[in-house]
C-alpha cells in the first residue's frame, strides 16, 4: 500500500485507540461506582495502574521479539476484550463483577502497552527521521481530540443506551479497527533481538543498552516527567481553584477548556517543519519553561490571572510531551523500542505515585506550595538531564 494511505490508516488508528482510551476514562469508572461504589472505583484504578507497571516489562519483551504488526492486532484484541469483560460486570453479582472490572482493568493496561510499543516501532519505520517531529506532533492533536471525543461519547452514549451496551458497542468499534492495522509496515522480529531470550534477560538487556547510551536514557527520562506535569495538574487543579483562587466548578471547566485548546493549536502549530525542527533540539529547554509555568501558575491570585497563565502553561505541556515521544523514537534503536517504551511507562509510573502521594506526605502544605515545589523539581530535573547530554556528547541535543 502507498505510503501515504499507510500514514492516514495510522494517523486514523491513532485517533480511534485514542477515543477507546477516552471511553475507558468514562465507562469503566461509571460501571465499578454503579457496583460497588467509590471503594470499588479506587480498586478499579489501582488495578489499572498496578498492572500496567507489572506488565510493562512483559509487553515491551513481547513487542521487541515478534512482528509488530500482529502485536498490534494482538495489543488491539486485548483491549477490544477487556472491554467486552467490562460489559458483563452489570450481570454478575457484586463479588464477580468487581472481579470482572478488576480484570478488565488488567487486560486494558497491558493491551495498551502492547499496542503503545508495537505502534513506535512501526512509526519509526513508516515515517523518515527527518519528518518524524513534525509528524508526532500534528498526531498528538489527534490523541487529544480522540479523548475528548471518547469521553463525550461514552458519557452520551450511557444515557442513551446504558453502560453495558456502551461497552459491547466500543468492544465491536476496537476490534473493527484491528483491519487499519493491515495497511501498516509490517516487520519481522526487530534485529538483533534474538527470539530464545527470556524476559528477565531481555530486560536487563534493554537496562545495559539505556545505560551505554546516555541520549536513551535521557530521552525516557524526559518522556517520565513531560507526563508527570499533566499529574500535577489532574491532582492539584480542584484544590488550588477552591482553596487559592475561592472559585467554582464553572471555573475549574474554563482553565481546564483553555489549556486544552491552547495545547492543541499550539502543537498544530509546531508541527510545522521549520518550528518542529527548531523545537526538537529545545526539548528540555521547553520542559523546563513548563516547570516554571507551574511556578508561575501557584503565584496567581485572580481568576483572569489564572486563566491566561494556564492556557499558556498548557501550550508549554502539550508541546513539551509532544517533543519528549519524538524525541524518544529519533534516537532509540528499532529493536529497542518496545522495551525502552515499557521503561518509560515504569518511570511515568514512579513520577506518578509520588505526586499522588504527596497530599498523604504533606498534609499541611497548600495546593499552591505543591504546585511551586513540583515546578521547581521539574524545573531542576530538566536543567539537570540538559547538563547530562551536553558533557561529552555536544552533538546530541534534546
Amino acid at each position: 500500500m502507498p505510503l501515504l494511505n499507510a500514514t492516514r490508516a495510522y494517523a486514523l488508528f491513532t485517533f480511534l485507540s485514542f477515543t477507546l482510551v477516552g471511553v475507558g476514562i468514562v465507562l469503566p469508572a461509571w460501571m465499578a461506582f454503579q457496583v460497588g461504589g467509590s471503594r470499588l472505583v479506587g480498586w478499579f484504578l489501582l488495578a489499572s495502574s498496578l498492572s500496567g507497571v507489572a506488565l510493562a516489562p512483559l509487553a515491551g519483551h513481547l513487542v521487541d521479539r515478534s512482528n509488530r504488526n500482529h502485536m498490534a492486532m494482538v495489543g488491539q484484541a486485548i483491549r477490544s476484550l477487556g472491554m467486552a469483560v467490562t460489559a458483563a460486570a452489570l450481570f454478575l453479582p457484586e463479588v464477580q463483577a468487581s472481579a470482572a472490572l478488576v480484570v478488565a482493568a488488567a487486560m486494558g493496561s497491558f493491551g495498551f502497552a502492547v499496542l503503545s510499543g508495537s505502534l513506535s516501532g512501526i512509526l519509526q519505520e513508516l515515517i523518515p527521521a527527518g519528518r518524524r517531529t513534525s509528524f508526532v506532533l500534528r498526531l498528538s492533536v489527534a490523541r487529544q481530540v480522540g479523548i475528548a471525543f471518547g469521553t463525550g461519547i461514552a458519557g452520551l452514549a450511557i444515557h442513551q443506551i446504558g453502560a453495558s451496551p456502551t461497552a459491547i458497542s466500543f468492544a465491536v468499534v476496537g476490534s473493527a479497527c484491528i483491519l487499519l492495522l493491515r495497511h501498516m509496515p509490517t516487520t519481522t522480529v526487530a534485529t538483533g533481538t534474538s527470539v530464545r531470550q527470556g524476559l528477565l534477560a531481555s530486560n536487563l538487556k534493554a537496562l545495559r543498552y539505556l545505560i551505554a547510551h546516555p541520549a536513551c536514557m535521557i530521552a525516557a527520562i524526559t518522556v517520565g516527567l513531560a507526563y508527570s506535569v499533566v499529574q500535577v495538574t489532574n491532582l492539584l487543579l480542584p484544590g488550588f481553584v477552591a482553596r487559592s483562587l475561592q472559585g467554582g466548578s464553572a471555573l475549574f471547566g474554563t482553565l481546564e477548556m483553555t489549556a486544552a485548546i491552547a495545547g492543541a493549536v499550539s502543537v498544530m502549530v509546531a508541527s510545522t517543519g521549520r518550528i518542529s525542527r527548531l523545537l526538537q533540539e529545545r526539548t528540555l529547554a521547553v520542559l523546563a519553561t513548563a516547570g516554571f509555568a507551574l511556578v508561575a501558575f501557584s503565584l496567581t491570585t485572580t481568576d483572569w490571572g489564572a486563566i491566561v497563565v494556564y492556557a499558556l502553561a498548557g501550550m508549554l505541556w502539550s508541546i513539551s510531551r509532544a517533543l519528549a515521544h519524538a524525541y524518544l523514537l529519533l534516537v532509540v534503536d528499532n529493536a529497542m523500542i518496545g522495551r525502552t517504551q515499557a521503561f518509560t511507562t515504569l518511570i511515568t509510573s514512579a513520577w506518578g505515585g509520588l505526586i499522588f502521594l504527596l497530599p498523604t506526605l504533606a498534609p499541611a502544605a497548600r495546593e499552591a506550595d505543591l504546585y511551586f515545589g513540583c515546578g521547581v523539581m521539574i524545573l531542576i530535573c530538566a536543567i539537570t538531564l540538559s547538563f547530562w547530554g551536553s558533557l561529552p556528547r555536544s552533538s546530541q541535543h534534546l
